[in-house]
């Protein structure tokens, strides 16, 4: 705005200038003008006075001011000519002397009006001159003010990533000492297991042993991505009016390009909001199917499992010990529940046992088998869906960090989405079970969380730490 005034100014003083040039050159021309007649009007006086030193008979040089004093300061008398045009002549001179006059002040005016002509020609050059050197320094400060800005934002960006590379770090090493300590549980296990004798052995396996309840929960909670829109504005320090306005112009170009790019990420977030219900649709499909292909096996498994107990049932007068064992199968496949697939004690009755047992319990060793394999695939899609989930989070927050500084109301907004939708991972987290999950009879591993919802909920609370921090230092 300011650069706008200097310019419709600049074209003011132009056009006074070309208007003074115009005039200086009239006045030139009627100077001219003035000088040819005064020629004219020395011709006259020359030859008056040369009359009047004839009459005298006096041949004498004088200038030309000389002249005109001694022909003014001649007595009327001296100029009466014979003939009858001596009032004529006499009222000719009395005009000529009264035109010298009016030519004298004309001169004088117009050589006043040459000179304050050449003064505001000169103040209006000082003027452009000072004008150009302040446009340049506020130029040259508002780059200098920009490349500054820019400078902090990159610094601010680095220390960002930084510190998220450190969280990544401590999250990973955290992740890797659980997963080592449940390695060490594991062999400690193992030890204590190959340790008892083969007695409590079984004990164990017929008070913890039941059958297979398979429970289909949903999968994570999908969060949709939300790109938040904002933009980076700072205003240059003023110093005086020329760079009070020019901070104004830059602002509101600033403005308009910050709407212009809110109306182009409106329209990019709403083609990937699209985009990413159109993804959940397809993946709960796929679960849907899933689903499904889990209940049509597990019926199956039940029909064998029937058929099974039907021929046991048939062989139950052969011996009082194979009756009681149907008898607590029986009971088992009635309870419907697994207390844990991964116990090692069930490994080696897979692996080798009683004879007694190992016929009758074939199929139903191999149905745990396959169920235990599908609670690591299912595990290993679950740690992909929650890294997917965490690493969508930690984008959006970046994204605020690094766009929301300038718009605190619209960091507000994104920071709170950011730690609503963290809060659903966390409680996706709590209430999503494998299909084949079960309930535990044991006290100590009641409240015991299994290594993939432990990391994810390390990683979430570290994104809402994460989040409460940036909101603290936007507000």
């Amino acid at each position: 705005l300011k650069h706008t005034l200097f310019s419709y100014r600049v074209e003011e003083l132009t056009a006074a200038l070309v208007e003074e040039k115009r005039l200086v050159t009239t006045l030139q021309t009627d100077l001219e003008n003035h000088e040819r007649q005064n020629k004219i009007f020395k011709q006259v006086i020359d030859k008056f006075y040369h009359i009047r030193q004839s009459s005298l008979d006096i041949f004498t040089d004088a200038s030309w001011e000389e002249k005109c004093e001694c022909i003014l300061d001649d007595s009327d008398e001296m100029w009466r000519f014979q003939n009858d045009d001596d009032t004529s002549t006499s009222d000719y001179i009395n005009s000529l002397e009264a035109e010298i006059d009016t030519l004298r002040k004309s001169a004088n005016n117009l050589q006043n009006k040459l000179r304050m002509g050449m003064e505001i020609e000169n103040h209006l050059k000082k003027k452009v001159s000072n004008l150009k050197k302040k446009k340049i320094f506020s130029e040259d400060k508002i780059k200098k003010q920009i490349s500054a800005l820019l400078n902090d934002h990159s610094q601010y960006k680095i220390d960002i990533t930084n510190l998220l590379d450190e969280g990544y770090s401590e999250l990973k090493s955290i992740t890797d000492s659980v997963i080592e300590k449940i390695n060490e549980f594991e062999m400690s296990e193992k030890e204590c297991n190959s340790k008892s004798s083969s007695v409590q052995e079984k004990e164990s396996n017929e008070n913890e042993c039941r059958d297979v309840h398979i429970n289909a929960d949903s999968g994570p909670a999908s969060i949709t991505k939300i790109n938040d829109p904002v933009f980076f504005t700072s205003s240059a320090s003023e110093c005086g009016e020329t760079s009070e306005a020019l901070a104004m112009a830059l602002h509101e170009k600033v403005e308009t390009l910050l709407l212009l790019s809110q109306q182009d990420e409106r329209h990019l977030l709403e083609r990937n909001v699209s985009a990413a219900l159109q993804k959940k649709i397809e993946e709960l499909q796929r679960n849907l199917l899933q689903v499904t292909n889990e209940k049509v096996k597990a019926l199956m498994e039940l029909a064998q499992l029937k058929q099974e107990l039907y021929t046991l049932q048939e062989k139950m007068n052969e011996g009082k010990h194979l009756g009681e064992t149907v008898e607590r199968r029986t009971v088992q496949e009635k309870d419907g529940r697994l207390k844990n697939l991964l116990k090692k004690s069930y490994l080696t009755r897979w692996v080798g046992g009683s004879d007694d047992y190992e016929k009758p319990s074939h199929h139903m060793d191999f149905a745990r088998m396959k169920i235990e394999n599908a609670t690591l695939k299912e595990s290993l899609e679950s740690m992909e869906h929650l890294l997917s989930s965490v690493r969508r989070l930690r984008i959006s927050l970046l994204e605020v960090k690094e766009l929301g500084e300038g718009k605190s109301e619209n960091s507000m907004e994104s920071l709170e989405r950011i730690i609503v939708e963290a809060n659903l991972v966390k409680t996706a987290l709590g209430s999503s079970l494998p299909i084949s999950w079960c309930g535990e009879t044991d006290g100590s591993y009641d409240e015991k969380m299994d290594f993939v919802s432990g990391a994810g909920f390390e990683m979430v609370e570290l994104l809402i730490f994460a989040a409460h921090l940036l909101k603290d230092r936007i507000s």
